[in-house]
């Protein structure tokens, strides 16, 4: 019995030793608003340049027909005030503002302009649309055409592939 008691004693004996600490524990995190939704055919789109001849790209700097597209994002929460889409892919060797041609034909490559043809977009550019708050929508008006950035091109076929990343604000 004497042991047990000893037992006891020697631990409320060693309580005001064990000290006492003031720690801080620190939490954060964020809150974002839910994504827009991209348009089922703005996913996969495809913008048919047509066909042009190799005689309307002779000199440097010709190029085709502009044809126009629109990109949407739809169903924007509230809150989301714009939308920015990131255009990227493999630029054109000769012009590192357009995009490669992945096609037959030779010193042709794809040029991406707003709508007015007033802004070039070029590899790795941005374009920011502010969201409609009564459609809650945004649309990206865009142009492109296949154009020459040294002259002489050759017959042969077209296939260029852009990307886009969509971040919402």
């Amino acid at each position: 019995m004497f042991i047990k008691n000893y037992s006891v004693v020697l631990v409320f004996l060693t309580l005001p030793l064990m000290g006492r600490a003031d720690s801080n524990i620190n939490i954060s995190g964020q809150v974002i608003a839910s994504p827009c939704v991209v348009d089922t055919g703005t996913v996969s789109k495809v913008v048919n340049l047509g066909e042009d001849t190799k005689q309307n790209l002779i000199n440097a700097g010709d190029g085709g027909v502009w044809s126009d597209f629109d990109l949407l994002v739809q169903s924007c929460p509230a809150g989301t005030s714009s939308v920015t889409a990131k255009f990227t892919g493999n630029a054109d060797t000769q012009d590192p503002t357009a995009w490669k041609n992945s096609g037959t034909s030779n010193n042709v490559a794809l040029r991406i302009a707003s709508r007015d043809h007033a802004t070039t977009y070029s590899v790795n550019s941005t374009m920011q649309v502010n969201v409609d708050s009564s459609t809650r929508s945004s649309t990206f008006p865009l142009s492109a055409r296949m154009f020459t950035p040294q002259g002489n091109s050759t017959a042969g076929t077209f296939l260029s592939v852009m990307n886009v990343d969509f971040t919402y604000q």
